[in-house]
């Protein structure tokens, strides 16, 4: 969670609720309350400035109706902007795709080593040595993602740790001449989780508050799967959409499926 220092001693210029809502109002939009970015509890924000919460809880909705913040479940009140679209109709990277909105993407390693698998991640890219990166992707600075990446150890061993910030790894096992490995699908599958106490400190929102796990498994061209990640995006940063289209007779929309 990022905190913002507050300054409390508002000069009275009118009701109260309205002196806060003004100073509050200037933190966004001069940038200091970035966009998603979530605020104190109500209850934080009543001892920062003083005030009752009845008092914090008008000023809050002044901002809302004029659409600066809004509140939603699991979160609390956070800076409105709309949410980061991702297709699940393409076989890209999340940096390109937010590239082509025009943000700015960046990605942060926290750690990587190399290991032997556990019986899940050896079923999927067979029992060898792995190599595991854990980074956060960020979208104009904002923390979007905790990214989780395990691959065959032997395919990574030209790799740096800066190699991992500069370059997704599509980009790393494509384009190296050491080691290419072209790449032609994935199978992802997206479920609704709470989000964990490791993941809500790095990402910056509340603990147990709704977030999207995308697990991604990637194949090559001779169809052996080299690549397994776990993407973990805030509930509210994100949106999937796919397209329907008029020829599929069934129901269910395609890539999607109804788990038990």
């Amino acid at each position: 969670m990022v905190w913002i220092c507050y300054n409390t001693s508002i000069r009275q210029v009118g009701p109260r609720y309205l002196n806060i809502a003004s100073e509050l109002r200037s933190k966004i939009t001069g940038g200091s309350l970035g966009a998603n970015q979530v605020l104190p509890s109500e209850a934080v924000l009543s001892t920062l400035y003083d005030a009752s919460r009845i008092t914090i809880r008008k000023a809050l909705e002044v901002l809302r109706q004029e659409g600066y913040v809004d509140s939603r479940q699991g979160f609390g009140w956070l800076v409105v902007s709309p949410p980061l679209r991702q297709s699940l109709g393409r076989f890209s990277t999340i940096e390109d795709q937010l590239a082509e909105i025009g943000v700015h993407p960046r990605r942060k390693v926290l750690d990587s080593e190399i290991f032997w698998p556990s019986a899940e991640i050896a079923e999927i890219l067979g029992n060898q040595e792995m190599l595991r990166v854990r980074r956060i992707n960020l979208a104009d600075e904002l923390p979007f993602a905790r990214v989780t990446v395990w691959l065959p150890s032997i395919l990574a061993r030209d790799f740096s740790l800066s190699d991992y910030e500069r370059n997704s790894f599509y980009e790393l096992l494509t384009t190296r001449k050491v080691i290419k490995r072209p790449l032609s699908k994935a199978v992802q599958t997206i479920s609704a989780i709470a989000i964990a106490e490791e993941d809500a400190r790095l990402l910056g929102v509340p603990v147990g508050s709704p977030a999207l796990k995308c697990l991604r498994t990637t194949f090559d061209s001779a169809g052996e799967a080299i690549l397994f990640s776990e993407y973990v995006f805030p509930g509210h940063l994100t949106e999937f959409v796919t397209e329907l289209a008029g020829e599929i007779l069934s129901i269910a929309p395609s890539g999607l499926r109804l788990v038990d």
